[in-house]
């Protein structure tokens, strides 16, 4: 029997190494222009793992770059997800890897794009280049372009340090090293763009001044403003509109590392120019909800406060399972995806790779607007229809994703992933029992009482309940494996009405709901499609109180 021919590029996601498609984005709830005002905002994009974070950042990157000689606005992508263990525990060698990469990238955008990205300067130009060249060591009578080449060799020689010397490192700039700028000892590294940590050759006295100095500059306590100041004498080299840091996986650090990101984010925040209405930077980064993400207070002994919605716009990503765009959105990307990766395959949309539209349907709710579960829903979808075709032959038949393939693929990813062992501990499993089986009871109640009722009048199934204030502190684990929801966050609020409700308004996974056995799976695209919106357009008045004491 044929099988619908799917090539893996099609399951990456932007997580992985060239799982970035741009071509194949669609709007989830907003547009990718909102970040990109003439006059800048700073934003923090919160969500847990999967609900496409580093795609959007990503995009950012790309868009600006599309449009850099419109716009004027140079992007700095960094991502702090391969940080290792032993640089984020000492705050000093956090410090050269977060500011050495952020300096290394800027350059690297510049050089990369030159054909659109132009020393273009203004009436400070070549003050700014000095001064760019006393703040990192180097001979100020140098051409800008030399001075750029050695700023990024001296970080990119830094950043080797941390990757492949590392207690070198740490004896020279961690936070218990005594060494100084007059330090004469000769210090052996890697050659740029080594693999080797033995690589040959030691540095001149110069190299070796120079390399002491900018080290001691970013893992001072005052890095962050020497980063600000070299992003302000940039304005004025490049002439452009501002730089904009887009910082990625900023809660997979210490709590140690987090404060010296939001330090840095609270600078960039009041990074003014010379015109009191203009800012050099702005930022947009990547968080996890709390308490994973440590936001310092002064409440809590941090030495400044970030506050958000003070010191950065909060945009939540997650599609709502109510918006009215919710199938179209999964549609949209499956379909982009399909046309760029397999259009060589001759399909151009959702239903050349899936049996019917109920498939797409449990696919993008099984997902709960995690898209980068959907893709692995699909992905194990395709694995199981392989297995499930097994040695049969028809030189006519197209078989594909059917609804069997899609709901056994939760078999592997409730378990394996949203309820991952290493992730929960017995208290989380215990509240999430407690809590299908309720659900599970309550539904059958009303799938029962439902058979006597006319259809105007059945009750819908349920998979939203309310919580007390404190009890929803103890759900952190859940809400990060995206096993229970928090529907205070999503965008769509219009079927909400807070009468009656004592708390925070949760709901149950829906892929866990099913797979678990808290909703009939017999009914289960139509409670997706009808069901949830019922109750939601009452206000919620089947929602659940729970207790979980």
């Amino acid at each position: 029997m044929a099988v619908v021919d799917i090539k893996m590029d099609f399951f990456k996601h932007d997580a992985q190494a060239g799982g970035f498609f741009p071509n194949t984005h669609a709007n989830p709830g907003f547009s990718i222009d909102k970040f990109l005002g003439e006059t800048g905002q700073n934003y923090l994009i919160e969500g847990i793992r999967g609900t496409g974070k580093t795609h959007i950042l990503k995009m950012i990157n790309e868009t600006c770059l599309d449009s850099y000689q419109e716009k004027k606005i140079l992007p700095v992508y960094v991502s702090l997800a391969s940080v290792h263990e032993w640089v984020e525990s000492d705050v000093k060698l956090f410090r050269i890897h977060l500011y050495a990469n952020i300096v290394t990238k800027i350059i690297n955008t510049i050089e990369q794009n030159r054909e659109k990205i132009r020393l273009a300067g203004n009436s400070n130009f070549q003050k700014s280049v000095k001064k760019i060249a006393q703040m990192f060591g180097l001979n100020n009578s140098e051409k800008i372009e030399i001075i750029i080449k050695r700023i990024k060799e001296l970080n990119e020689k830094l950043l080797a340090e941390l990757n492949y010397n590392p207690e070198n490192i740490k004896s020279i700039f961690g936070s218990q090293s005594s060494v100084t700028a007059s330090t004469t000892a000769k210090i052996a590294v890697p050659q740029t763009g080594s693999f080797s940590a033995t690589a040959s050759g030691t540095y001149s006295e110069n190299e070796q001044k120079e390399f002491l100095f900018v080290g001691q500059s970013l893992s001072h306590s005052n890095a962050a403003n020497f980063l600000v100041n070299f992003i302000l004498e940039l304005k004025n080299i490049l002439n452009h509109q501002y730089t904009y840091l887009l910082i990625d996986e900023c809660s997979e650090v210490s709590k140690e590392a987090q404060i010296e990101i939001f330090r840095l984010l609270k600078l960039i925040r009041g990074a003014l120019t010379d015109d009191m209405h203009e800012n050099a930077a702005y930022f947009c980064a990547s968080v996890y909800p709390t308490p994973i993400t440590y936001y310092p207070s002064k409440n809590f002994g941090d030495s400044f406060n970030f506050d958000v919605g003070h010191d950065a716009i909060m945009e939540y990503v997650s599609m709502d399972e109510l918006s009215d765009d919710y199938l179209e959105f999964y549609k949209e990307i499956t379909n982009n995806r399909i046309r760029e990766l397999l259009s060589d395959k001759g399909y151009n949309n959702y239903l050349d790779i899936l049996e019917n539209d109920k498939c797409l349907i449990l696919a993008a709710y099984f997902s709960n607007g995690n898209v980068r579960r959907y893709i692995e829903i699909l992905k194990h979808a395709y694995d199981n229809l392989m297995q499930r075709i097994g040695h049969k032959q028809s030189p006519t038949d197209l078989e594909k994703l059917n609804a069997k393939d899609i709901e056994e693929a939760l078999s592997s990813i409730v378990p394996n992933q949203i309820l991952a062992s290493n992730k929960l501990n017995p208290e989380d499993f215990d509240i999430l029992d407690n809590l299908v089986t309720r659900m599970n009871k309550r539904n059958k109640k009303n799938e029962t009482e439902n058979k006597s009722k006319v259809e105007k009048d059945k009750l819908p199934a349920n998979v939203y309940f309310t919580v007390s204030r404190s009890q929803a502190l103890r759900l952190g684990n859940l809400f990060m494996q995206g096993a229970i929801h928090d529907k205070g966050k999503t965008r769509v609020k219009k079927y909400y009405k807070d009468e009656g409700l004592r708390g925070p308004l949760l709901m149950l996974d829906l892929a866990v709901a099913f797979h678990d056995g808290a909703i009939d799976k017999n009914r289960a695209a139509e409670i997706f499609t009808k069901d949830l919106i019922k109750n939601a357009k009452s206000g919620y008045l089947w929602c659940q109180d729970i207790s979980f004491d």
